[in-house]
């Protein structure tokens, strides 16, 4: 009795062993009860620096001890938290060869690159555009069919035909002979030359003898005159790191270490020695490449030296920029577009699309329409620094989707190659500038340029050209056998019952380009419920350089989304596409959100130091990131 009073006095249960069953007894309890799996990682001690970490705590409040790092395929955008707006650095590095290569009229294109072939005078465009012109003008679509049966031509020939039918359904007058009068005149325009001392804008080459050191980075590098002793590289490609010019991680960390320490010298006046007192925030793409992302911040801690470290993904600090509490974010910059839908800060990992196209195919895919057109320049290779700069700044000046601004127009442009006098060209386009951007709702034309790499079997693991947060799903539509009775009647044939269509992922996707309309649509799906999707069609943010100052895109991207719609959604009858507010640059939206969450009081919590990543490593991610690592 006292034995069953102590065991009651000490909070124990009073069980007779003796008189349970064989199954009670064998029977046990767990001993805690179990956690659950949303809540493993603790936050304890989380904001206590007394271990692993420096004593005191890192202020950003002026933002004056903070640098933002927004790495892309063409532009390094860098600058201190406290700055209104980044510098814009080209994200090139040009090292020395060791061996002197002899400089060559013709380079050869980069891996992947295909050049188009220049038309002969009597080239099949050429007679297929004049047999057009001379058509009657309520021809259908054969009457603008090329020569052969590639996808590019098929394509463009239905693009022209729905250009026409447009025009007519708002009333425009069509031009008479319009493909006719552009070749003629291009076909026949000669250049002007200007002397140096008369060109305002005349680039100041570098010879290769002046340069000190042996590796030039950013806007220096593509002003070396003699190319034949450098040889340049774009650390970043496509939106992951370059395979195609690169043999390992260390050999584009290098470059990337040059690039970006030397802007932090040139731009921001901050030496070497200075670095291990500033903290830098590190903005990564949506789908990222843990590989890559922590090869970058034991470069960013370790290599260059920096205190602390803050990682978060673009699109979130899109939001963070612009002000926007909830947005469907549509990044479109020069080699990668990226869809993502946010709210609250939190980007929802279902809703992530990530393709492998941009501002680069369109101009790739103008040049083309230029070259139809028997473009002047006719010595323009894509693979020369100075001419693909050239034919960006012409996408950049005249791509429009506006119907009003097809017509035949006369442009010029100058041409500025080293060692030689600028030369002035004038000539006549009609609807390239206008077909151009079209190309990122029809990947076939983009791969009839440009193919994509296959990074199986690379350094930084399987890439594929559209990565998903969930695949997209296809319908399948299961037939069973019929069954018949058995009876003396004659045989009467009987329609199998079919299964309603089942939707499986479909793997194959992500292997093809995805057209931007169908890639947002897909993002906008799976962002959760009927009522998140009604408002993310309601917020449609465009940020990069690729599409957002192209006139008249808001309004053909709304059209286009709103007859792909699914059919569940049909109170939909509105897509709006929001300007970024105060007139920002779309561009540096993801900069500016990064220097804004550097200030927060509730980005302390999200800071590793130099000293927890040396003990911890990347785990340290994982515990202060708010996303999913």
């Amino acid at each position: 009795r006292s034995a069953a009073r102590t065991s009651r006095s000490n909070g124990e249960p009073h069980v007779r062993t003796e008189r349970l069953g064989p199954m009670e007894s064998t029977y046990s309890f767990p001993a805690f009860v179990p956690l659950s799996q949303r809540s493993v990682t603790s936050t304890m001690r989380r904001g206590d620096h007394g271990v692993g970490g420096p004593s005191g705590v890192f202020d950003t409040a002026s933002g004056e001890n903070v640098v933002v790092i927004h790495p892309g395929s063409r532009w390094l955008r860098i600058g201190r938290a406290s700055e209104a707006v980044p510098r814009e650095v080209p994200h090139v590095a040009a090292r020395r060869l060791r061996v002197q290569v002899p400089r060559v009229s013709e380079p050869t294109a980069p891996v992947g690159l295909k050049e188009p072939p220049v038309p002969s005078p009597h080239s099949a465009a050429e007679r297929t555009a004049m047999d057009v012109d001379n058509s009657d003008s309520d021809s259908d679509t054969e009457a603008f069919a090329y020569a052969g049966d590639s996808s590019v031509d098929s394509t463009l020939s239905m693009l022209r035909t729905a250009l026409k039918q447009h025009q007519r359904h708002s009333k425009r007058k069509v031009p008479s002979n319009a493909y006719s009068q552009v070749i003629s005149y291009n076909r026949n325009t000669r250049a002007e030359s200007i002397h140096e001392h008369n060109d305002p804008y005349r680039v100041e080459w570098i010879d290769a003898s002046e340069v000190e050191g042996d590796c030039v980075t950013g806007e220096a590098a593509l002003r070396i005159a003699d190319d034949g002793q450098f040889v340049s590289r774009w650390p970043i490609r496509n939106g992951c790191f370059n395979i195609e010019e690169y043999a390992s991680i260390e050999d584009v960390l290098g470059d990337i270490e040059s690039i970006w320490t030397q802007a932090l010298d040139r731009e921001l006046s901050i030496q070497r020695n200075h670095i291990a007192q500033l903290g830098v925030v590190l903005v990564i793409p949506d789908i990222f490449n843990r590989t890559e992302v922590e090869a970058l911040a034991c470069m960013l801690l370790q290599r260059m030296g920096f205190a602390h470290l803050l990682v978060q993904q673009s699109s979130a600090l899109v939001t963070f920029g612009a002000g926007f509490s909830s947005a469907c974010v549509v990044d479109v910059g020069a080699q990668k577009t990226s869809i993502t839908c946010v709210e609250d800060g939190h980007c929802s990992p279902e809703s992530r699309v990530t393709t492998m196209y941009g501002g680069d195919d369109i101009t790739r895919f103008l040049y083309h329409l230029f070259v139809r057109s028997h473009f002047p320049y006719a010595n323009a290779r894509l693979s020369r620094s100075h001419d693909w700069m050239l034919l960006n700044d012409l996408r950049e000046r005249f791509c429009t989707v506006n119907l009003s601004d097809v017509n035949i127009r006369l442009h010029s442009f100058f041409v500025r190659t080293p060692n030689a006098n600028t030369l002035k060209y004038e000539f006549k386009a009609y609807d390239e500038p206008y077909q151009a951007p079209l190309c990122l709702f029809y990947p076939e034309i983009m791969d009839a340029y440009y193919e994509v790499p296959n990074y199986g079997e690379s350094f930084v693991g399987d890439v594929t050209p559209t990565r998903f947060g969930i695949l997209p799903t296809r319908a399948e539509s299961v037939v069973e056998p019929a069954i018949v009775p058995q009876t003396d009647a004659i045989d009467v044939p009987v329609d199998p019952p079919t299964v309603p269509h089942t939707f499986v992922p479909d793997p194959q996707a992500q292997f093809m380009r995805m057209p931007l309309d169908a890639a947002i649509t897909h993002s906008i799906v799976h962002s959760g419920s009927i009522d998140r999707a009604r408002k993310m069609y309601a917020s449609i943010v465009i940020v990069g350089g690729g599409v957002a100052f192209i006139p008249g895109f808001d309004s053909l991207l709304s059209s286009r989304l709103l007859q792909i719609r699914p059919d569940y959604l049909p109170s939909v009858d509105r897509i709006d596409i929001v300007a970024p507010p105060r007139d920002l640059d779309p561009r540096v939206l993801a900069w500016k959100g990064g220097a804004v969450l550097s200030r927060l009081d509730t980005a302390r919590e999200m800071w590793v130091s130099q000293k927890e990543w040396a003990d911890f490593g990347s785990r340290m991610l994982r515990d202060r990131v708010l996303f999913q690592w």
